[in-house]
């Protein structure tokens, strides 16, 4: 059975979560959809119930289903999929809702690195709404914010309707400058949320099924397909190559920072890559920097030709197993990796790279 898609949203407190998923839940787009909340009067569910299908499993009036948090996260998921399944009601996605103050990263890790809930839900994309009338005063004030827009690849600006023009644009400001790689929309009142939050989705069943026709193994290319998008990003949006390299072939982009020392670090590098390279790199990353590591992605070209093309990912101080594609995604044939965290050091990370050529191919434990 294929994995259920996963969309985890959160935003500052007030940022508009409650009325973008109100509005989400009444759209013909969002039956067969689950959402997982803190608490069900959190998204003014009550209005739009019709009947309790279980112990804690409440059907809404669009065929969608919602559940409060209990216990853990895996917990809540796990149950949430039997119990569905046992009464008859087949899941296409699952909206997590965080609370307005909750860090993003620790769901994240459970949601990539948990295998009991890897083989069941797969990762779509990370959605953040940012209140244009409050957020940046949010930003600047509650480091929880910062953090929740850097872990984000879509981030909905919310309120325009109420904010001026120059107010959104630093709002639009504020979130390229904490992360650049985070696609940047507006939504008033909710208007349209139900094709941005299916978009990624969409993408990705489209591309398997073109790889399908053409005779692929759409898993071999991208084993988790819902996050095709985020791969797709990565090839196009590190940016161009500096004009300054250091004597290893890696290029550092253009750091950015927003929020006290949320940075965001991008570079290519021009060899094909050794595990126990990246390992060490990863290592050394972890042991300077710590929890304010908060999120690094990468798509390599591997010293390996049995499985020449990876993608990794961090979430805070731990590596994830890599992803294995079929081909690499676009001309350019660098590996490039994108890291965002508190306080990163251009000169350092640049020192650090060296770390990459350590070691012989191999493919790494796990």
């Amino acid at each position: 059975m294929p994995a259920i898609e996963c969309i985890l949203l959160t935003g500052f407190l007030g940022s508009g979560k409650t009325t973008l998923l109100n509005a989400f839940l009444r759209s013909p787009q969002a039956r067969g959809t689950a959402v997982v909340v803190n608490e069900v009067g959190d998204i003014g569910i009550d209005q739009l119930v019709l009947a309790e299908v279980a112990e804690n499993l409440l059907l809404l009036e669009s065929g969608c289903l919602c559940c409060t948090l209990t216990g853990t996260l895996r917990e809540t998921l796990l149950d949430l999929i039997s119990k569905s399944r046992q009464n008859g009601y087949p899941l296409a996605r699952i909206v997590i809702e965080t609370t307005g103050l909750a860090e993003p990263l620790p769901i994240l890790h459970s949601l990539i690195g948990d295998k009991a809930l890897t083989d069941v839900v797969h990762l779509s994309q990370v959605v953040v709404t940012v209140d244009a009338v409050n957020g940046i005063d949010q930003i600047q004030r509650h480091p929880e914010s910062a953090r929740q827009i850097a872990a984000a690849e879509l981030a909905i600006i919310t309120k325009t309707d109420l904010a001026g023009a120059e107010q959104c644009m630093r709002v639009h400001d504020a979130i390229r400058q904490i992360n650049p790689l985070a696609e940047c929309v507006e939504a008033a009142a909710g208007a349209g949320v139900e094709n941005l939050l299916l978009r990624g989705a969409s993408s990705a069943q489209q591309h398997a099924r073109a790889e399908a026709l053409a005779g692929k193994s759409a898993a071999g290319l991208f084993p988790a397909q819902g996050q095709l998008a985020a791969f797709r990003t990565l090839a196009k949006q590190a940016g161009p190559a500096s004009a300054n390299a250091d004597k290893d072939g890696a290029y550092l982009g253009k750091a950015q920072a927003y929020h006290q020392r949320i940075r965001t670090e991008s570079f290519y590098v021009d060899d094909p890559v050794h595990w126990p390279g990246v390992a060490a790199w990863w290592h050394m990353l972890v042991h300077r920097y710590g929890k304010d590591l908060l999120r690094c992605k990468g798509l390599l070209r591997v010293a390996d030709p049995s499985q020449p093309y990876a993608f990794i990912q961090g979430v805070g101080e731990f590596f994830h197993p890599p992803q294995y594609l079929s081909e690499w995604p676009d001309s350019d044939p660098r590996s490039r990796v994108i890291c965002i965290g508190a306080g990163l050091e251009r000169t350092w990370l640049q020192h650090s790279l060296r770390a990459r050529s350590a070691g012989t191919a191999s493919r790494p434990a796990g």
